[in-house]
């Protein structure tokens, strides 16, 4: 994981006046899934809703680092992703789930690209912050 951190973190942020086609994309992919996440979260646990949104969220966290990797930095990813995620609110249902497929086998063809240790960094990543969002689940309802 540090290897790879020290290799992002030595590239150059790119500066472009229109971002990159993939920056789009990694921003729309990744509010589509922060969507599901959110709507899966309001359903009763079970294995499988809990196995769903690791699955979502490795699936943004590819698209992160990928796009993090070619030089996307918070404040524009920042941006990126609150205009996708006003677009994916007003897309209808069918829409919605028709991007969803694109965007899992895009996110699985990303995974298949990055290294082991990337792919070890995406998971990690992930399963920390599902994690985290059960461990906050659980804190509400007990109160």
């Amino acid at each position: 994981m540090l290897l790879w951190a020290g290799a992002v973190m030595a590239q150059a942020p790119a500066v472009n006046a229109e971002p990159s086609p993939f920056f789009v994309e990694a921003a729309e992919c990744s509010a589509a899934y922060k969507a599901e996440v959110t709507a899966r979260l309001a359903q009763p646990k079970t294995e499988a809703r809990d196995k769903a949104i690791l699955a979502d969220t490795e699936n943004s966290f590819v698209f992160i680092g990928v796009a993090y990797k070619q030089g996307l930095r918070k404040a524009e990813a920042d941006e990126l992703l609150a205009q996708a995620e006003q677009r994916w609110a007003k897309l209808p249902r069918a829409e919605q789930t028709r991007r969803l497929v694109s965007c899992t086998e895009r996110a699985g063809k990303l995974m298949d690209e990055v290294s082991f240790v990337e792919r070890y960094a995406v998971q990690n990543r992930a399963k920390a912050r599902v994690e985290q969002q059960f461990e906050k689940e659980k804190k509400q309802k007990a109160q």
